[in-house]
């Protein structure tokens, strides 16, 4: 929790050990992996949706096929991430942005673990617009802009195009594929 606000503890832990053998790396995704399609569910749900007339989806079946989705889109992040360290010799740089995506990750799966219950007790899915998409993009800035800080020896053209067509890019089709459907 520290690294998010100092920079001190950051370094700390890049210099000491490796982030993707530690517990909370994997405890990160097994979160982010079950609380990111309760969230888009409590949204459909909640939103009069005939995604689940059209296709005759029960809830389950979609909560899995997000999951599914999730899965597959985590290891093709990871696959493309070493392709692309090694294609442009960025080893070194590879677990800084593993280390800044996973704390990423952590942070935006304590925000989920606030914000899921608040919506469905509470019936309001205004909170998804209003609450946590500001914080979340405040949370992606400050990760972003540290992980910009520390990044050094990568062109910053290889890296935004990286980060446009391969970590934003499938967000954006799940999203439009979804909002076409409804």
């Amino acid at each position: 929790m520290r690294a998010l606000f100092s920079t001190r503890y950051f370094q700390q832990l890049l210099r000491e050990g490796k982030l993707g053998n530690e517990k909370i790396y994997l405890f990160s995704i097994l979160i982010y992996l079950f609380e990111f399609p309760c969230l888009i569910l409590i949204f459909f749900q909640s939103h009069a949706s005939q995604l689940f007339e059209k296709y005759s989806l029960q809830p389950l079946q979609l909560y899995v096929l997000i999951i599914g989705f999730l899965v597959i889109l985590l290891l093709f992040s990871q696959f493309f991430l070493w392709y692309f360290t090694s294609l442009f010799n960025y080893q070194e740089q590879r677990y800084l942005y593993m280390t800044s995506k996973a704390l990423f990750r952590l942070y935006h799966s304590l925000l989920l673990v606030s914000i899921i219950p608040a919506i469905w007790y509470a019936r309001l899915s205004e909170i998804i617009f209003f609450v946590y998409l500001p914080l979340l993009i405040i949370l992606f800035l400050t990760f972003f802009v540290r992980f910009l800080r520390n990044l050094n020896g990568v062109s910053r053209i290889h890296f935004f195009i990286y980060f446009c067509s391969l970590e934003i890019l499938p967000y954006f089709l799940l999203i439009k594929m979804l909002i076409i459907n409804m």
